[in-house]
């Protein structure tokens, strides 16, 4: 299947629409868990503590930003860094999402560490390819090997979120000699059964009027017609079954910008690696995996914690962190805990 770069609608009718609501709200769930935004971090410290921490952040990282456009692999990337030091690369979830909503969560790092972000294949600020059989995850594998050798970075610290976790693993099994710590927070469920429970977890917490709203904002011309308005309405709906605090959605997207060429490419993307859920295990494989690892795990997560305890068990001497009274978005969600997590796995000698 081949499309110009501008050709980002996914055919349909009102008639059929209605057949697929069910289809797209599933991909919603991993579509909006980081097509985010310039989350304001919150944390149990109170408002005193946020002032303190953008005030530092201001200070300390503003003045240390970068982007750049890199053609990997036949595809222009956009990529973003933050700070110095050891590079972090992290990978942002979907299918379709963009880095942005991962940024504000992570920045306080940018102050002993280098945080590299980048928009993968056809997401974001990267270019849409012309030859959409491209959008695989063995290709999001090769790019993130390509931008591996761009940057010239021996051996990686790789830390995916959601979807991220897959490209992270699948990568982590085929260039296992290329990592030097692998982060996976949050991961998706491991085999199609556990996204299936995933799922069914999600539609048990959405209230029955947030479902009617959702479907009806699906059928509209309006999301049809991919308007910001009532696209970024159905993310927020469809996603904020995955917050343990269901009334912070829009805080948690204020960042995200999905105007019509993002939204159509976040579904066009989602549709087409939508497949990667059937029938699939990714713990197969996973004992080549012999760099230290780490998995954080909320609590509140409707990805049940058997498909995180899978992966835990099928990675040797993997840790497993889990923090209490979060969901899908610790780093939003608990920020200090998660921020102390990092740094005492990065380094064992930190001392906060």
């Amino acid at each position: 299947m081949h499309a110009n770069n501008d050709e980002y609608s996914i055919p349909s009718t009102r008639d059929n629409r209605f057949n697929k609501i069910k289809t797209h709200m599933k991909k919603i769930f991993f579509t909006s868990l980081f097509f985010s935004f310039l989350i304001i971090v919150t944390s149990c410290g109170g408002d005193k503590e946020k002032d303190t921490a953008n005030q530092d952040q201001q200070e300390d990282i503003t003045l240390k930003k970068s982007q750049e456009i890199v053609e990997i692999n036949g595809v222009k990337h956009f990529i973003e860094k933050m700070g110095t030091g050891e590079p972090l690369l992290v990978l942002h979830g979907g299918p379709g999402l963009f880095h942005d909503y991962l940024v504000p969560g992570f920045e306080s790092l940018a102050k002993n560490y280098q945080l590299i972000f980048y928009d993968q294949r056809g997401c974001g600020k990267t270019e849409f390819p012309k030859d959409t059989s491209s959008i695989k995850i063995e290709t999001y594998v090769e790019d993130l090997e390509g931008i591996r050798n761009y940057l010239k970075i021996d051996k990686l610290n790789l830390i995916g979120h959601s979807w991220g976790t897959l490209i992270a693993l699948d990568y982590a099994k085929k260039y296992p000699t290329n990592l030097k710590r692998l982060i996976l927070i949050s991961p998706a469920p491991s085999n199609s059964d556990y996204f299936d429970q995933t799922f069914n977890n999600m539609q048990k917490k959405r209230t029955e009027a947030d479902t009617k709203e959702l479907i009806q904002t699906m059928m509209s011309k309006e999301f049809e017609n991919r308007e910001e308005e009532a696209f970024r309405k159905a993310i927020l709906l469809g996603d904020r079954v995955n917050l343990a605090d269901q009334n912070k959605i829009e805080e948690l997207y204020q960042p995200m910008i999905f105007d019509k060429v993002t939204a159509n490419k976040l579904m066009v993307i989602n549709s087409l690696l939508e497949k990667t859920y059937f029938n699939f295990n990714i713990t197969t494989g996973l004992d080549v995996i012999t760099c230290p690892t780490l998995i954080i795990y909320g609590d509140l997560d409707n990805v049940p914690f058997a498909s995180t305890q899978a992966l835990q068990e099928s990675i040797k001497g993997s840790q497993l962190m889990v923090i209490k009274k979060s969901s899908h978005y610790p780093f939003f969600e608990s920020p200090k805990e998660f921020i102390h997590i990092i740094k005492n796995f990065l380094d064992p000698d930190y001392e906060e």
